[in-house]
């Protein structure tokens, strides 16, 4: 077994948490390898000074950190730093004969044509002012057509709570900047968006899994989860959840807002999919307005390249979501806002939005089809399938199998917040390959390997 005696210098607060700080610095580093066995318990308390009882809180909160693993007679090792491609996968990285169901892209061969709003646009008188500065969450023009758009979410909010950022990813970074602060812990569904984790953990930010159903996250777990410890706020997407494709019921989201109201949570409702669920349920918001952010991103509804979202603030944050906005860029690209408040309110938006529905719904009931012997959670406009794989596979080599096959899927494991696992889940793309064809393709793929 190797050494490791950490130095805790850095790292205030609780020893056990230093002891867990100090490890994540120390694998993020590169000092300490993935599989490198951990001190013994009384080992690294006698080097430490402190007792073995702290170094099993350490170790416990490493587990829940997913730094560390624990092997039944054999020890605790180190699972290893989270590679980029953990969290983000480059288009461009999938090799041309692949068919590609890793990446969500949202169905880009239905992209909105860009040549008459721009055409439009530059015969506008006002086109010359977009070169210059404007307030940090927009001009007062897109943040009123924030409004519209996210009453399609059924969510009725004012100019004044609504914010500009530059796409979904940056709205979340914009709300953790300004309502949270380093060691706030934040409660997300067990499995979970994989950027939002690494930039939670960026900007020290705990987080805090709870166990999910095919309803998403499960208010008793959510209970446990806050009597346990203080939790700061509450993450969640209510519909097609990435990557589950959970569904919350009605009554599940008012039992997950009684709590967040009785708790003080702040809520993080990310409606990346929202648009594409089936019929009207109330959002988060409206349940819990006041203490609720509501994030309305045009990447997977009209199109990714735009980079463009809505978020409506608590009115007591608005500062400073303001503050974070700036912080970050100062303020959105008035031109990109502007292509998309003249996408919206010429129709084109709904008009695009609705034949990537349709297009979803003709690839849903594909893979419907040809996945029905196995257990698959999906939706009826959904952009993935969430496969819980036979009792014979472990998602690693399903995933190696799949690539070998030319198919590229996402092991489960990804999405988990927590101790690491074999999972047994993958989640398929379905919105990623170029043409339904290629989607048959990759689906006879994967069944081939299933079988």
């Amino acid at each position: 077994m190797t050494m490791w005696t950490p130095d805790l210098s850095p790292f205030p607060g609780p020893r056990y948490r230093a002891i867990a700080d100090a490890l994540e610095a120390d694998i993020a580093r590169g000092t300490i390898p993935a599989g490198f066995q951990l001190p013994t318990h009384r080992s690294l308390a006698d080097d430490l000074g402190v007792t073995v009882g702290t170094i099993t809180r350490a170790y416990a909160e490493a587990a829940q950190r997913g730094l560390i693993r624990g092997e039944t007679g054999r020890g605790s090792f180190v699972n290893g730093a989270v590679e980029p491609e953990r969290s983000f996968q480059n288009p461009e990285d999938i090799p041309n004969n692949a068919v590609n169901m890793g990446l969500t892209l949202p169905l880009h061969a239905l992209d909105p044509e860009l040549g008459p709003t721009l055409a439009k646009l530059s015969s506008s008188p006002d086109l010359q002012s977009l070169l210059r500065y404007f307030p940090s969450r927009g001009r007062l023009i897109d943040r009123e057509t924030g409004v519209e758009w996210l009453r399609r979410y059924g969510v009725d909010t004012h100019s004044d709570n609504i914010s500009l950022s530059v796409g979904g990813q940056h709205a979340l970074a914009v709300i953790l900047s300004a309502a949270l602060k380093p060691g706030d812990a934040i409660a997300v569904e067990q499995y979970s968006y994989p950027l939002f984790k690494t930039l939670a953990r960026r900007l020290g930010i705990k987080l805090i899994p709870i166990k999910m159903d095919r309803e998403g996250m499960l208010p008793t777990s959510l209970k446990r989860a806050c009597k346990k410890q203080k939790i700061k706020a509450l993450y969640c997407m209510p519909n097609c959840q990435n990557p589950t494709a959970a569904q919350m019921s009605e009554k599940r989201r008012i039992q997950l807002a009684d709590i967040a109201i009785g708790q003080k949570l702040i809520i993080v409702e990310d409606e990346a999919y929202g648009l594409f669920s089936e019929g009207p349920l109330t959002p988060l918001f409206k349940l819990a307005p006041e203490q609720t952010f509501f994030i309305g991103s045009l990447s997977k509804i009209v199109a990714a390249g735009l980079r463009v979202a809505y978020v409506s603030s608590p009115s007591k944050l608005v500062k400073r979501v303001e503050q974070a906005i700036a912080d970050f860029t100062y303020m959105p690209a008035p031109l990109t806002a502007e292509i998309a408040r003249r996408l919206l309110q010429s129709g084109t938006a709904d008009t695009t939005m609705e034949l990537k529905k349709a297009e979803a719904k003709r690839r849903n009931l594909l893979a419907k089809k040809k996945l029905r012997r196995f257990k698959v959670q999906q939706q009826t406009y959904g952009y993935f399938a969430w496969l819980e794989l036979p009792e014979n596979w472990n998602a690693s080599d399903f995933v190696r199998e799949a690539a070998e096959h030319d198919v590229k899927v996402t092991n489960g494991d990804q999405f988990l917040v927590g101790p690491a696992s074999q999972s047994n889940t993958v989640r398929l793309s379905l919105s990623a390959p170029e043409s339904i064809e290629d989607l048959e393709r990759g689906l006879e793929e994967l069944v081939t390997i299933l079988r």
